[in-house]
């Protein structure tokens, strides 16, 4: 979730009166004693710039009346010290009066001036300190993707920014508004009137402390409306209600409540259009898996009845015909049961059921384990395998790596032509251990080529012996435990060619040839 607490901003608290004024007198004195000593160097205009100095000083620092007594204070020290007569307050010479009426009009008009832009650079960092309220709730709102993110981001902004404490309420699956459970919303308060705020999201009208409902209730009850209804409610406790009260501040609350609550109904679209795109998938892999399961499972079972059939009613067979549709009873059962395991098989890597049982183990003898298994498939083609003698251990799964190179070299048998070679190459390199297997079939073109992994996905779903569609995905998934990856390519002569990739996790042992043996 981003963003850590925000420092709350505190509003500047407003200086004592009485010693603002005190420095409207105080500055005009001190600027009496700097003059006294050197008047006879200075005219009175410029005694008098002087004290405009100084009530320019307190009009920016203190504000409007503070300078204002600042510029009768000078007024009244400039006839009393320097204006003859000396020690009084009279002034003799009207040059001087003159000047003193002037510098008084011009200290308080400038002193207006002075507190208007004092005033308008308050209002200014006040906005300033909104907008940048606002630009980090938007920008963390912007980075959630949970409902639980938001509501815990709202919270803790508001916080930051109103004081009190707070919380958000949802409803819940029966409707009744509750509390967020996350364990990020601990800050989150738990103090609500449940009543009352479902009463607020029932009416859409504000409600608690500082409103015309419920007005003896600690915390205000603000609705969270959205463009589709309502979401829920903002309760907050906030420790000065009259904040509310200001056509300002509860303009800014109210933008606050806007962002959260749009956020937080971009969040639950997000999650129903993620459910519904889960549904539909979930859906598509069920008709998928129906389709494949019914479609090879009709031809076996047709040809087991059929032979069973057969065998049962016609008593003059030959024996040479008997063995034949036992055979091919048998045939069909293990084609049926392949398929059977591979949906297992499939269902219980999708689960994480399988652990890995790492053992270190020769490649070759799991490459001559996995032909061993296909002998009768592979009888009668020719298996080329490329690999060198003493090549360096590797800590696999062995049953699992002996399946995933099952299911390739099944599947090289059943999209290559009869007859055609199949080549295997191993070779062991300082980053892991490579295997490939390779026919001379058609290929497989460049836009499905990753789509082959892909569950129930089949390059030609009419052929009789297209399978399931899981071989390959089994493949990936055992691969990918493994913390390896697999690919396929076409290969320069024509034909696939699938490439396993899986990294060594540590440095093999040294064994002896005596030492070897089988996986198996």
């Amino acid at each position: 979730m981003a963003g850590t607490a925000l420092p709350v901003l505190p509003k500047p608290a407003p200086r004592w009166p009485l010693l603002n004024g005190l420095w409207g007198v105080a500055v005009p004195l001190g600027l009496t004693a700097l003059d006294w000593p050197v008047r006879a160097l200075l005219t009175p205009g410029n005694i008098l710039l002087f004290y405009l100095l100084g009530v320019f000083f307190v009009a920016i620092r203190f504000g409007l009346w503070p300078s204002i007594i600042g510029s009768l204070t000078s007024v009244a020290a400039f006839a009393f010290f320097f204006a003859p007569p000396i020690f009084s307050f009279a002034i003799a010479d009207p040059e001087n009066l003159v000047g003193v009426s002037v510098m008084l009009v011009v200290g308080i008009v400038t002193s207006k001036l002075a507190e208007t832009l004092r005033s308008q650079t308050q209002v200014a960092e006040h906005r300033e300190r909104r907008a940048s309220a606002l630009y980090r709730l938007s920008k963390a709102l912007a980075e959630a993707r949970l409902g639980t993110e938001v509501i815990a981001i709202g919270v803790q902004h508001i916080q930051a920014e109103f004081g009190g404490r707070n919380t958000l309420l949802l409803p819940g699956p029966d409707g009744k508004l509750c509390y967020p459970d996350a364990p990020a919303l601990a800050m989150s308060w738990r103090g609500a009137d449940l009543g009352l705020a479902q009463w607020v999201f029932g009416h859409v009208r504000l409600a608690g402390r500082g409103t015309d409902n419920n007005a003896d209730s600690p915390a205000v009850y603000v609705p969270l409306q959205g463009g589709g209804g309502m979401l829920g409610v903002l309760v907050l406790e906030l420790a000065d209600v009259r904040l509310l009260h200001v056509p300002e501040q509860r303009q800014f609350l109210d933008t606050f409540v806007g962002q959260i609550a749009h956020s937080l109904e971009r969040a639950q679209l997000a999650e129903h259009a993620k459910l519904a795109t889960l549904k539909m998938q979930e859906e598509t892999l069920r008709n998928s898996l129906l389709s494949s399961i019914s479609h090879d499972l009709r031809t076996p079972l047709a040809t087991i009845i059929g032979a069973a059939s057969t065998l049962e009613t016609d008593g003059q067979l030959a024996e040479a015909s008997r063995r034949n549709l036992a055979a091919a009873i048998s045939e069909e059962a293990l084609r049926m049961s392949e398929l059977m395991v591979k949906i297992l098989d499939m269902a219980r890597l999708e689960a994480g059921e399988v652990v890995l049982n790492r053992q270190w183990y020769a490649p070759e003898e799991i490459v001559g384990s996995a032909l061993r298994r296909l002998d009768k498939k592979l009888h009668a083609r020719q298996v080329n395998v490329n690999m060198v003698d003493g090549l360096a251990l590797v800590q696999v799964d062995a049953v699992l790596l002996q399946q995933v190179l099952v299911n390739l070299l099944d599947n090289a048998a059943k999209y290559s032509p009869a007859g055609r070679p199949i080549d295997i190459a191993v070779e062991t390199q300082a980053q892991g251990l490579t295997i490939s297997v390779a026919d001379n079939g058609p290929g497989i073109a460049p836009a499905l080529q990753d789509k082959v992994f892909e569950k129930f996905f089949r390059l030609h779903p009419e052929r009789a012996q297209g399978g399931v569609g899981l071989g390959l995905s089994i493949c990936r998934a055992i691969v990918g435990a493994h913390g390896g990856d697999i690919h396929v390519s076409n290969r320069r002569g024509g034909g696939a060619m699938f490439q396993i990739h899986l990294p060594l996790l540590s440095a093999p042992p040294t064994i002896t040839p005596e030492e070897k043996g089988l996986p198996l």
